[in-house]
């Protein structure tokens, strides 16, 4: 259906910020506040990019052929003006990989009740009540991002 394959690209990124939060939070060391930028990036508290997530999915009409998830996590390295989740905690890649697929496996059910997936989501989020600035088909959009949709526009 293609509501839950767009609700993906919000559960995908909380399934990754969930994630992240356990795995440093079990590392011992005191945990940085993490945040999710709309529409899937994954900040570290200086707001470098630690991680992003990509939804792709063709559609006739309201049937889903297919959902592509490629997600993407500075583990060990990051290019300049980002950040890596091992300046935090001595993360492997493999932690990191399995804290993200049962943290997306435990959060699936959530794609059935999109008021409490939105709820997750907007508790992560670093958008929220922010000026904002999108690009369109259409041009730019400014304005005070107020909320986010269950398409997960804002």
């Amino acid at each position: 259906m293609l509501a839950e394959a767009q609700r993906l690209s919000l559960l995908a990124p909380v399934a990754l910020y969930d994630a992240a939060a356990f795995l440093l939070a079990s590392s011992g060391r005191a945990l940085p506040a993490l945040r999710l930028k709309w529409p899937n990036d994954l900040l570290a508290p200086d707001g470098g990019k630690l991680a992003g997530v990509l939804l792709e999915a063709r559609a006739e009409g309201e049937e889903v052929s297919y959902a592509l998830l490629g997600v993407g996590v500075n583990v060990a390295w990051a290019p300049e003006g980002a950040a890596f989740l091992q300046a935090y905690a001595p993360l492997s890649r493999r932690e990191v990989l399995e804290g993200f697929l049962l943290k997306l496996e435990a959060l699936l059910p959530l794609l059935e009740t999109p008021e409490a997936l939105l709820e997750r989501y907007r508790q992560a989020s670093l958008t929220l009540g922010r000026k904002v600035r999108v690009h369109t088909g259409k041009g730019v959009v400014e304005g005070l991002a107020e909320d986010v949709l269950p398409d997960g526009s804002l």
